[in-house]
């Protein structure tokens, strides 16, 4: 079965499904930039602590954390550059351009280039996305060398030019162009008044640990299947156990095979359409799918969501 005859067999299925209302979008939204900034806090009262094994390694965790939830933001901007995270396309578009503003990108161009890897996936010379990271050899086949390269590569920070950057233009309106510079003034002067906090808590979650996440998730979602002729066998699922996920794939951003045949489902939902996904048999056959299928009752589960 090909993903147009999967994506027309469940299509009317998924739609109208619920996306979130404003002031729940919103509070979502708060809630991570509260992490963040809970975290950081809790940062600066570790480095004032006697210095131990189990100090750093809290500290480790703890910018590991905020680099999880700068993720977070990263994909509620992906949900809104496809218009699923709010009931509103205002909102999703403010939503969207806020976040950026946070991550010091651009939404317009964020959303542009997201849009050209949907129309376009794997086609190095119209997939704006990954014509950027050619070089880095996303579709040669998965083996224990490609696997090791694409470990070793963000420890060198061979990526760190592709997946860093901070975008100080004016695309999405001269007020978010302040409040990037608003927030860069804000991290300087951090710096100046607390220089290890800000290097270990703001500098290095920002700047590589979260840049980092998007490279290996971008080796999970696409390594070994860049150029596949149907979109069924272009990208995977990654079914880790919950709290991997929590952490790691937050906003369902785990099932990314289902999202790239129904882009229009909100992430909210992706769990459960995979689950629905997964009665057919050619979907559940395939390794990028994998199997999440209840074998007592082999009954589909119910899908009004």
């Amino acid at each position: 079965m090909s993903g147009q005859v999967l994506r027309r067999t469940y299509v009317r299925q998924f739609l109208g499904l619920k996306r979130y209302r404003r002031m729940v979008a919103w509070s979502i939204v708060a809630a991570y930039i509260g992490l963040i900034l809970a975290a950081i806090l809790l940062g600066t009262r570790l480095l004032a602590l006697p210095l131990s094994v189990w100090t750093v390694a809290a500290m480790l965790a703890t910018a590991a954390f905020i680099g999880t939830r700068l993720r977070g933001i990263n994909n509620i901007v992906h949900e809104c550059s496809h218009a699923t995270f709010a009931d509103d396309r205002s909102d999703n578009v403010m939503i969207g351009r806020v976040c950026c503003a946070i991550l010091m990108k651009s939404f317009r161009k964020y959303r542009d280039d997201h849009l050209s890897h949907h129309a376009h996936n794997g086609d190095y010379e119209h997939d704006a996305e990954f014509g950027l990271i050619e070089k880095f050899g996303l579709h040669d086949p998965i083996n224990r060398r490609t696997i090791l390269r694409h470990v070793i590569v963000p420890l060198t920070g061979r990526h760190l030019p592709l997946y860093t950057g901070i975008n100080l233009s004016a695309e999405d309106g001269r007020g978010f162009q302040g409040l990037k510079l608003l927030l860069l003034a804000t991290m300087a002067i951090f710096l100046l008044l607390d220089p290890l906090a800000a290097l270990g808590f703001v500098i290095l979650p920002l700047f590589y640990i979260y840049p980092t996440l998007n490279f290996w998730t971008d080796c999970l979602d696409h390594a070994g299947l860049v150029g596949a002729k149907d979109e069924m066998e272009a990208s995977r699922n990654v079914l880790a156990p919950t709290l991997v996920r929590l952490l790691f794939f937050p906003r369902n951003d785990s099932y990314h095979l289902v999202h790239h045949l129904f882009p229009q489902i909100p992430a909210r939902h992706l769990h459960r359409a995979h689950e629905e996904l997964s009665r057919d048999p050619g979907y559940r056959r395939l390794p990028s799918a994998v199997r999440a299928v209840d074998r007592r009752t082999e009954q589909p589960l119910d899908a009004s969501f």
